[in-house]
C-alpha cells in the first residue's frame, strides 16, 4: 500500500485522538486522559516508523479510488467497470514500462516486457471505493525499482493529460508513444463513459481528476494523433550527449535533425574505438509527427541505432 496513505491515516487519527485529549484536560477526566496520551505516543511511534520505512521500501504500489456513477460510496463498485478499469490501467503500465526498456514499440503485436511490469491488487483502500497495486517482488529493492519508476511517470501521465493548461498536455506528447496514447484514450473514454472519477495516491502525488478533467482529457488523447515511420540517414554526426541521450546530425543535403537517443544508441556511441563526433555515419531513427488538439503538426526524431561509423 501507498506509505502516504497509512501517512495520512494515522495523522488524521492522532489530530483526532489530541482534541479528545483536550477535551478530557478541560473536564478533568483523568483516566480518560491517561488512556489517550498513551495512544496517542502508540500511534506517534507507529507513524514514525511509517516514516523510516519510506526511506527504504522502494517497490512499486498505487492506490486508486473510483467515485462518481459507477460506486455506491464505500460499499461496493460495478464489477464490469472495475474490471475494465483495472485492466485499462495495467495495460497502460505495461506500454509505459516495455517503452523504457526497449524504445518505440511496433503498431501491433505482443508487449515486451508485460511479465516484468504485473501489478497485483492486494488490498481495499478506505474512504471511496478503492483498490491498492503493488508490485510483487521475493527480493528486497535496494533501490526504486523500475515499476515502481514507470508508476511514476502513469501517474503523471494522467494528472497531466487532464491540466487545464494546454501546453501542459502538449509537453508530453514528444515522449509520448503511440500505443501509450491509445491506452491513454481507452482509459479516459471509459471513465468518461461511465461518469466516473478517480483518485490516485502514489508516493508523494496525491490527486484526484473529476468529471470536467476526465472529458478533458479524453478529447486532448481522441484529438492527437502520432505517426511513425522508420528511416536511415547519412550525414555528419554533429553533436552527441551519452548522460543526456540527445544527437544533432546533419544529413549529406545539410538539414539537421536534432533528438533523443535509445539505449542501444548511445552503448554504441560510449563504445566506439575513436571519436566519431565530425565525422560520416548511418543511422536509423524514427521520425514521430505529433498532431494535437488545434495546433500544427510537428516531427520529433529518435535515433534508434547506429548502422555505421566512418565512410
Amino acid at each position: 500500500m501507498p506509505k502516504k496513505l497509512s501517512i495520512n491515516s494515522l495523522s488524521s487519527e492522532i489530530a483526532t485522538l489530541n482534541e479528545l485529549l483536550s477535551s478530557a484536560r478541560q473536564s478533568g477526566d483523568i483516566v480518560g486522559e491517561m488512556q489517550l496520551e498513551y495512544r496517542i505516543t502508540e500511534l506517534s511511534n507507529k507513524l514514525e516508523t511509517l516514516k523510516e520505512k519510506i526511506l527504504t521500501d522502494n517497490s512499486a504500489s498505487v492506490a486508486l479510488f473510483f467515485g462518481g456513477q459507477p460506486v455506491l460510496g464505500s460499499k461496493g463498485i460495478a464489477a464490469e467497470f472495475a474490471g475494465v478499469a483495472l485492466e485499462q490501467f495495467q495495460n497502460l503500465i505495461a506500454k509505459i514500462f516495455a517503452n523504457s526498456e526497449v524504445g518505440d514499440l511496433g503498431e501491433r503485436g505482443r508487449i515486451p516486457f508485460k511479465a516484468n511490469s504485473e501489478l497485483m491488487v492486494t488490498g481495499l483502500a478506505r474512504g471511496s471505493f478503492g483498490f491498492v497495486l503493488d508490485e510483487m517482488s521475493e527480493q528486497v529493492q535496494l533501490e526504486s525499482s523500475e515499476l515502481s519508476h514507470v508508476i511514476d511517470k502513469a501517474a503523471l501521465l494522467l494528472r497531466d493529460s487532464a491540466a487545464q493548461d494546454d501546453a501542459v498536455f502538449e509537453s508530453l506528447l514528444e515522449e509520448l508513444e503511440p500505443r501509450v496514447l491509445i491506452a491513454l484514450r481507452d482509459f479516459f473514454s471509459n471513465l468518461d463513459s461511465s461518469k466516473a472519477t478517480i483518485r490516485i495516491v502514489e508516493k508523494e502525488l496525491d490527486f484526484t481528476l473529476d468529471g470536467p478533467s476526465i472529458q478533458r482529457a479524453k478529447i486532448r488523447a481522441e484529438a492527437t494523433s502520432i505517426d511513425e515511420a522508420v528511416t536511415e540517414i547519412e550525414g555528419v554526426l554533429v553533436g552527441f550527449l551519452p548522460e543526456h541521450r540527445k544527437f544533432e546530425l546533419a544529413d549529406n543535403a545539410g538539414k539537421l535533425f536534432y533528438g533523443s537517443a535509445t539505449k542501444e544508441a548511445v552503448e554504441q556511441f560510449v563504445k566506439a574505438t575513436e571519436s566519431v563526433l565530425g565525422k560520416k555515419c548511418q543511422v536509423k531513427v524514427t521520425i514521430k509527427t505529433v498532431s494535437p488538439l488545434n495546433r500544427p503538426p510537428r516531427e520529433v526524431v529518435r535515433l534508434m541505432e547506429f548502422l555505421k561509423f566512418g565512410e
